[in-house]
Order: C-alpha cells, then structure tokens, then sequence
C-alpha cells in the first residue's frame, strides 16, 4: 500500500468523539453556579466516578457502572446532611474535613472495585463448572445411544461408509 493510499484509509475512519464526557463536563460546570455547595461535595466525593470515567475503555462501561453506583451510594448520605443542615459552606467544609466522611465515600468506591475484579471470575468459574457437566451429560447421552444404535450414530464414522452398510 502506498503513502496516498494509507492516508486516504486512515481518513476514512470514523472517529471517536468524546461527547459524553464533554456533556458531563458541561452539567458540572452548569450546576457548579446556582447549587454550589452541594456540587463542590459531589465533585468531591464522586472523584473515583470521574477517574472510572476517564479511564474506561470498555464499551460495555461496566467498572463505570460499578464504581459510580457504589460511589455514589457512599457520597448520598453526606449530601442529605447537607440538605438537612443547611447548604452552606462552612457544613460542606465540616463534611470535606472529616476522616470519616471520606472513609465512607471512598470505601463505598473500593467495594465497587473489589466487586468489579471479584465477581466476574467467580460467574466465570460457575458457568465453566454447568458447561463441563452439560458436556458429561452429552457424552453419557452418546454412549447410551451408541451401545443401543451402534457406532454410526456417534457421527464419527464416514459417510461413505455409513451409506455402505445402510445400502443408501
């Protein structure tokens, strides 16, 4: 392939557009103005969110999904406190500075990642171990017939052979 033809293949490509994260980018910065106090919160306690974010690249999203429900389960409580005590930034700083609340938030983001890298092989290994008894069953399914019809039914004999003895 030349250089003229390589570059015209190249072009012909459909890009990817990062519109999804520019629309995000777009909400924050639109609620950051009239629902700041609790938007600093959020941006705050969703941190892990947006790295999953930046960071997924499968097409299915799945640790997106994962990490940002969990996530946002953790940072849901503190933003109902805030709701309740006032959404003023002296409550949002008292809740930014508190050990606690950062526990709660990222550790609810690190049970996501924990359920993200542990599940999947355990689903794997469940269907594997159905997969290799469904196949045992096959095979002793094969044999009954075999021992009953005899060896032609298994599919391993030829078909030549098979229309020899059959007289087809």
């Amino acid at each position: 392939m030349t250089d003229s033809t390589e570059t015209k293949a190249l072009a012909t490509k459909p890009k990817k557009s990062g519109g999804g994260k520019l629309v995000i980018f777009m909400v924050i910065i639109g609620c950051v103005i009239p629902f700041g106090v609790p938007t600093l919160l959020v941006c705050l306690g969703l941190t892990p969110t947006i790295v999953a974010l930046l960071t997924d690249t499968e097409e299915s999203h799945s640790s997106l999904a994962t990490i940002g429900y969990l996530n946002f389960a953790g940072v849901l409580p503190f933003l109902i406190d805030l709701w309740q005590n006032g959404q003023t930034m002296e409550a949002a700083l008292k809740i930014v500075f508190d050990p606690l609340s950062w526990a709660i938030m990222l550790g609810a983001a690190g049970i996501g990642h924990l359920i993200l890298y542990a599940v999947p092989p355990v689903i794997a290994s469940v269907i594997l171990i159905n997969q290799e008894s469904r196949l045992r069953t096959l095979r002793e399914g094969t044999q009954q017939l075999e021992a009953i019809w005899g060896a032609d039914v298994t599919g391993n004999t030829p078909l030549d052979a098979v229309k020899k003895n059959k007289g087809g």
